[in-house]
């Protein structure tokens, strides 16, 4: 035999010896001893249905291997897919049933869900399962929120500062307001139930009275219940604090007035002298006068809105600053009537 004929000798032997080591690996590794997962279906269309309905369908799984079959896990990619296994291990030629139950709301057209099995079958160790169904939702309102929180700040014990807070009905037909459950120093402006078409909207505004109400941190919420399917209740959150209402006063500066002759250029000289209202109802001055017909005031009443600020123009007089009635090196003082209303309640039967 020729050198040549020997290497071809030599290299077929080597390749079936190759071959015969893969044949008898995969031999080993399927084992016909092995446990094999088979479904009745892979894929199951539920066809198309309406969002109210909770379509069930039932799959055959059987064990076609020679041991146990143990399914050890089933989940669904989505919480709309509930699933109820019959039971876990499957000998030989049996079969257990997968209970696949759908629920479409929510949901409108095409929809597509998968199921997972993971088991002990060698060469499949995980299955997949698609559902799938053509969703027809059925009218229903549908409550949009303008806003779930509503930020007090900072308030007065005693402020009763209000919120405006818009509910839309985008759905087909009316959105009921059924109930809205508040603390008692929680208002709002609408009867109960409040009935919104379709399409419109309507604002509720809610009033926080704090009014003897505890110093410190606020944590409430506003609950409110209605007839929209997907939502049936939902919350409007408030935070704020809470602080003791400081006194009422009327601030005046400034404390005294200087007129320096030097500066002016005329007969006559303007200063102004500010007054700030730091109570919570409006201030009138009835009347502003001087001491001294040196001085004259360019106002003579004024009403000063709560937390606002009134500029009042004093002249001086220079031909009248050293008349007798002026008396020099004397003080002028600036006096203000100031009307304060006084309420009397009576009681029933006075």
């Amino acid at each position: 035999m020729s050198s040549q004929s020997r290497l071809w000798l030599i290299i077929g032997i080597v390749v079936l010896f190759i071959g015969a080591f893969f044949v008898f690996y995969n031999l080993q590794n399927k084992s016909p001893l092995s446990p094999t997962i088979s479904l009745s279906e892979e894929e199951w269309d539920f066809g198309k249905i309406k969002e109210d309905e909770r379509p069930v369908h039932t799959f055959n799984i059987k064990n076609i291997g020679k041991q146990e079959l143990i399914i050890n896990r089933v989940r669904a990619s989505c919480g709309c897919t509930a699933t109820m296994l019959s039971q876990e291990n499957i000998q030989p030629g049996k079969s257990a049933e997968l209970q696949v139950t759908f629920n479409p709301t929510g949901y409108k057209g095409v929809v597509k869900k998968d199921i997972y099995l993971d088991s002990n079958d060698p060469e499949r160790p995980n299955v997949k399962i698609i559902v799938s169904a053509d969703v027809e939702p059925i009218p229903a309102p549908q409550a949009i929120l303008s806003t779930t929180q509503w930020e007090l700040g900072l308030i007065n014990q005693g402020d009763q500062p209000t919120f405006n807070f818009i509910i839309e009905n985008k759905g087909e037909i009316d959105l009921i307001i059924e109930k809205i459950e508040a603390a008692e120093y929680i208002k709002y402006n609408y009867e109960i139930p409040l009935i919104i078409p379709s399409g419109g909207k309507e604002e509720i505004v809610f009033t926080y009275d704090s009014t003897g109400h505890q110093l410190g941190v606020i944590r409430d919420s506003v609950r409110i219940y209605c007839n929209d399917p997907r939502r049936k209740a939902f919350s409007l959150r408030i935070d704020g604090y809470i602080q003791e209402k400081p006194a009422p006063s009327v601030s005046i500066s400034p404390g005294v007035i200087n007129f320096n002759l030097e500066e002016a250029t005329e007969e006559k000289l303007i200063k102004e002298i500010s007054l700030t209202n730091n109570c919570p109802e409006a201030i009138r001055i009835t009347s502003i006068d001087t001491s001294s017909e040196s001085f004259m005031v360019l106002k003579s009443e004024v009403t000063i809105a709560p937390g606002e600020r009134e500029d009042i123009p004093i002249i001086i007089l220079k031909d009248k600053l050293y008349s007798p009635e002026a008396g020099e090196g004397t003080p002028a003082y600036l006096y203000f009537t100031i009307a304060l209303p006084l309420l009397v309640d009576k009681q029933k039967g006075e």
